[in-house]
């Protein structure tokens, strides 16, 4: 089985992470806690959420904020099984041959071998066309399941025929389509991994 897994929201509590660091930074409470972004959130826009940036995304989150504990021993028996992952993001500024994306690529590569994530390829997409741009990574790529909490992906994959886990949120309680599973946790992703790896085996034996 080919597996995509997004990083942002999946391998990271991002919304946690934006609810907890924005409440110190803005010194105030969230005007929307269900927003997407850090600008939904809090209401801001422009200067602020850069120096935001400065301050708690690009030393702390993109360096030292820690994982969903469960999800690297997912990637070992995954690999173990003989699965491929691709580790499929649209992660911030990543994209940018400046100083400042080489910094934020760098930080990712250095972020996943040191939580031990075991993947086989590493594709950045753009922000602003992720979802498009992930599901041309997934057709060329031959992936067979993506791992997202994206609402405008999710739907983009699943009803372009690619089978995706939805990682449960508030910003994404509306995105549902017959190829979406929406799982709580990463437990819940494996089970579901293994289900669909039987079904999307027997159904390439069936073809050969």
């Amino acid at each position: 089985m080919r597996v995509g897994i997004d990083v942002d929201g999946v391998l990271i509590d991002t919304r946690e992470f934006m609810l907890s660091f924005g409440r110190r930074f803005f010194r105030r409470e969230p005007v929307d806690p269900d927003g997407y972004t850090i600008e939904e959130m809090f209401g801001v826009s422009g200067v602020p959420v850069l120096l935001f940036g400065m301050r708690w995304f690009l030393p702390y989150y993109c360096r030292k904020y820690p994982p969903y504990k469960e999800a690297a021993g997912v990637y070992r028996r995954l690999k173990k099984r003989g699965s491929t992952i691709f580790q499929i993001t649209a992660r911030k500024f990543a994209l940018s041959r400046s100083p400042l994306g080489r910094y934020s690529f760098n930080s990712l590569k250095k972020w996943l071998k040191r939580n031990r994530f075991c993947y086989d390829r590493l594709l950045l997409v753009n922000e602003k066309e992720a979802a498009r741009e992930k599901l041309k990574c997934c057709r060329r790529f031959g992936i067979d399941v993506m791992i997202e909490d994206n609402p405008e992906t999710a739907l983009t994959l699943a009803r372009n025929g690619i089978w995706v886990l939805l990682f449960d949120a508030p910003y994404n309680r509306n995105a549902s389509a017959d190829r979406i599973i929406r799982v709580k946790n990463w437990r819940e992703a494996e089970e579901y991994l293994g289900k669909l790896g039987s079904k999307i085996e027997l159904r390439r034996y069936d073809h050969e």
